[in-house]
């Protein structure tokens, strides 16, 4: 009840808190259930209204297909940030950084093992939706495989870690490799319903794979708040992840047996067995492109936190990577919107290259519509962001990260579409030259940077190594498509940014919060008075609101 507090002569502030585990457990305990009861209503209420018709156009499959896994993994995030506000005060940034390693080290060979095959089957499943068991069948094979094939290279890599870098460095801790054998562990399942989460986009059902997701994400932060109970710390984690992985795997897998009849023809294997051969070599030769790409994509992204966690340590890391949690949850949405938008332009790349170039244009404007105004408001109120997230611990830096990191985002959304409309133009050779290029960059860049000026020099090397990667993407597109008119994609969205910057800064001595409220309402004013879209974008979204 009483407490002495030595304090200096003058002004002070003397804080005292009380935030017992039983509280920040039972709160977020009752959070879960509340957002379980939101879920099951929003899926009921989608039931009811939304019916599946034959008659769609094509807007509205794709209004369908990007809002509904959307909002669904916006949904998700905010659970999980709800249980990193929890996971992060338990372990503290040096364990929190330990994690992120692993998992970053598991998503590399994650890449590998898809090989490309989830983009690949996309879109020839797409194409070629009759032919959709022989695609599942085969490039599920080949993953299963790949998973065999690349345990050997996981062990060669944890090897030269601790020995080779170890040398210049700590090694890595004993907690940070257990817990990424186990999440190799569960790759297998997840290689699976990888596949068939595939096949549901190539059939424009995005919505149900999106349910799967949120499904599997309620339960892989109960039963993370029972390891972190437990005591269990991020090994715990990582076991709950297989049988999370095994859980999701079975229900897509009951989903897609009802909702496809494609894959219940009957098929004879053996019969069938040169030609399902012949098909495997296409794959590895049509889908080892991607596979680079998606791998180089992700170093490319993401190389500093290897780098990081090696040179600066896993209590910087951690910082470091509450930047990364809310990059990665804003990416969601240009991550959703392409792949709900890829069967569409996967066809219109071979039947109609007009209407290929206007909904690439149209596409481009949305996301950069959405992406300026999210990073002026991120860096106001950054600090705000962390501090609900981590707490005081992971201040200033994982502000600081956040903010530098929140700029590369528009450059980011637009490389993101721009990506899947070369895949569907079939130059994803082309990329892997694009991406080695960013990557050498990045690398080279951080390098350089981060030993001498920490971690503040990577998050600013995001925009740099976002505008290295947009000179060829442009490159390319302009190669197959001639010219795109950039501005009209860009123009006024950067108008309506521009005002909406000026009035923040002109609020900015009255506060924060005023300055957040004043940027945002300028910038839907200014968006609504610039009518962002033209007449033609507007004709060609207007069957997505139109109902018979």
């Amino acid at each position: 009840n009483f407490r002495g507090v030595q304090v200096d002569e003058g002004r002070a502030t003397v804080r005292f808190k009380y935030s017992p585990d039983t509280v920040k457990v039972g709160g977020f305990v009752s959070f879960l259930a509340g957002m379980i009861v939101i879920f099951l209503a929003v899926v009921w209420t989608w039931r009811l209204i939304y019916q599946e018709r034959e008659e769609q156009t094509t807007a509205q499959r794709l209004a369908k297909n990007s809002i509904a896994p959307i909002a669904l993994n916006l949904f998700n995030r905010l659970v999980e940030f709800a249980f990193a506000a929890l996971m992060l005060r338990i372990l503290g940034p040096a364990n929190a950084g330990d994690y992120y390693y692993a998992i970053n080290t598991y998503i590399w060979f994650d890449i590998i093992t898809n090989f490309g095959l989830n983009t690949y089957l996309t879109r020839e499943v797409a194409r070629h939706r009759e032919q959709a068991r022989r695609y599942l069948l085969n490039t599920t094979a080949l993953r299963l495989g790949l998973s065999l094939l690349a345990a050997p290279l996981l062990a060669g890599f944890v090897g030269a870690r601790q020995t080779v870098v170890a040398d210049l460095t700590a090694p890595a801790s004993r907690q940070a490799l257990v817990a990424l054998a186990l999440l190799y562990v569960g790759l297998a399942p997840t290689s699976i319903a990888t596949g068939l989460t595939a096949l549901f986009y190539a059939f424009e059902k995005a919505e149900y794979p999106a349910v799967i997701t949120t499904v599997s994400t309620l339960l892989k932060v109960g039963l993370g708040t029972l390891v972190l109970l437990t005591g269990l710390g991020i090994v715990g984690l990582a076991g709950a992840s297989i049988v999370v992985n095994v859980v999701t795997l079975a229900l897509l897998g009951i989903l897609a047996w009802r909702q496809f009849p494609e894959l219940r023809s009957p098929l004879d294997a053996l019969r069938q067995r040169p030609r399902m051969q012949a098909l495997r070599r296409e794959m590895v030769r049509e889908s080892w492109p991607l596979m680079v790409n998606h791998l180089l994509a992700t170093l490319f992204f993401k190389v500093d936190v290897s780098l990081m966690e090696a040179i600066l340590g896993s209590a910087v890391l951690g910082l470091y990577s509450i930047g990364y949690k809310f990059l990665d949850a804003l990416n969601i949405i240009p991550s959703m919107f392409t792949l709900a938008l890829f069967p569409v332009i996967s066809r219109q790349a071979r039947e109609d290259r007009g209407r290929f170039v206007r909904f690439y244009r149209l596409g481009g404007k949305i996301l950069i519509t959405l992406a300026l105004p999210m990073v002026v408001l991120t860096t106001v109120a950054a600090r705000e962001m962390v501090l609900v997230l981590g707490g005081s611990e992971y201040l200033p830096g994982g502000m600081v990260a956040l903010q530098w990191m929140a700029w590369s985002m528009p450059i980011g959304w637009l490389n993101s579409l721009t990506q899947y409309v070369l895949i569907a133009l079939d130059r994803q050779r082309y990329l892997t030259r694009a991406y080695l290029f960013a990557f050498g960059f990045t690398l080279v860049a951080n390098l350089w940077l981060m030993p001498r000026f920490g971690y503040q020099a990577s998050a600013a090397l995001h925009i740099a190594s976002e505008l290295m990667l947009l000179i060829p993407f442009v490159w390319g597109v302009r190669q197959e498509l001639g010219h795109v008119d950039w501005w009209q994609i860009v123009g006024k969205p950067v108008l309506a940014t521009l005002a909406m910057g000026a009035v923040g800064a002109a609020l900015w001595p009255l506060g924060r919060w005023a300055a957040f409220i004043g940027a945002a309402a300028t910038y839907g004013v200014v968006a609504w008075r610039l009518k962002l879209l033209s007449a033609e974008e507007r004709a060609l979204l207007s069957p997505a609101w139109r109902r018979k």
